[in-house]
C-alpha cells in the first residue's frame, strides 16, 4: 500500500522540482537570492592615530580606504537576511569586516528596488605597525541599497549602489612601537571610531 503512495509523491516532487529550484524574481515573489560583488571608497577615523607615527601605513593614518566585498542576500517576502564580507586594497595595514545583514525591501517598480539593511558584526584591523598588532571591534551599521534589476533569462542582473555608515561599539588600546633616535618606545592609542563610504556593485538575483 505504501509503494504506490511513494511513487506518486516522488513523481509530484519530480514535476515540482524545476519550479522550486528557480526563484520568482518579480516584486511579488515569495523569495529570491541575490549574490553580488562590489567596490568603492570609505573613510575611517582610524584609532585616533597621529600622522607622525612612521611605523603605520599612510593610508590608514589618513583614514582613506579603497574597499571591495561580496554579499549574499535572501529575501523572504519583504524580509531581507544575509551576510557580507568586506576587505581593503591596502598593501600594509589590513582591514576586513564580517557581518550578518537584516532589513526589509521596498520595490519602487518592477526594475527598481531599495533594501534598508542593518549590520551587526565585527571590524578587524591587522598588521598595525612593525610588530603586526591587531584589534577586533564589534560595531553596528546601516546600509541602504538602491538596485536596478534587469531581466536576464530566468534571473535578474542586479546593478546596485549603497552608501553606508558604521559605529564601533567599544574602544580598545593598541600599543605601537615608535623610534626615537637610538631607542624604541611604545605608544598606546585608543582604537574605535566611525566608518562611512559608498560602493557600487554588480550581482545576479536567482
Amino acid at each position: 500500500m505504501r509503494t504506490p503512495r511513494l511513487l506518486i509523491l516522488a513523481a509530484a516532487l519530480a514535476l515540482a522540482g524545476p519550479r522550486l529550484a528557480a526563484a520568482d524574481t518579480g516584486p511579488d515573489s515569495g523569495w529570491s537570492l541575490t549574490l553580488g560583488v562590489w567596490g568603492g571608497a570609505s573613510r575611517y577615523d582610524v584609532l585616533g592615530l597621529k600622522h607622525g607615527v612612521e611605523t603605520l601605513d599612510r593610508d590608514t593614518l589618513d583614514g582613506n580606504l579603497d574597499t571591495y566585498g561580496a554579499s549574499a542576500l535572501l529575501r523572504l517576502g519583504w524580509l531581507d537576511v544575509g551576510a557580507l564580507y568586506e576587505g581593503s586594497f591596502r598593501e600594509a595595514t589590513d582591514s576586513f569586516v564580517l557581518t550578518p545583514l537584516v532589513g526589509f525591501k521596498w520595490d519602487v517598480t518592477d526594475l527598481v528596488r531599495v533594501d534598508f539593511l542593518g549590520e551587526l558584526g565585527g571590524h578587524r584591523i591587522t598588521n598595525i605597525g612593525t610588530d603586526a598588532q591587531s584589534v577586533w571591534l564589534p560595531y553596528v551599521g546601516v546600509r541602504p541599497t538602491l538596485s536596478l534589476r534587469l531581466p536576464l533569462g530566468p534571473t535578474r542582473l542586479v546593478l546596485s549602489g549603497a552608501p553606508f555608515a558604521r559605529w564601533d561599539l567599544v574602544k580598545k588600546d593598541v600599543a605601537v612601537p615608535s623610534s626615537g633616535g637610538a631607542t624604541t618606545t611604545r605608544s598606546t592609542y585608543e582604537a574605535g571610531g566611525t566608518t562611512f563610504g559608498v560602493v557600487g556593485g554588480v550581482g545576479i538575483e536567482l
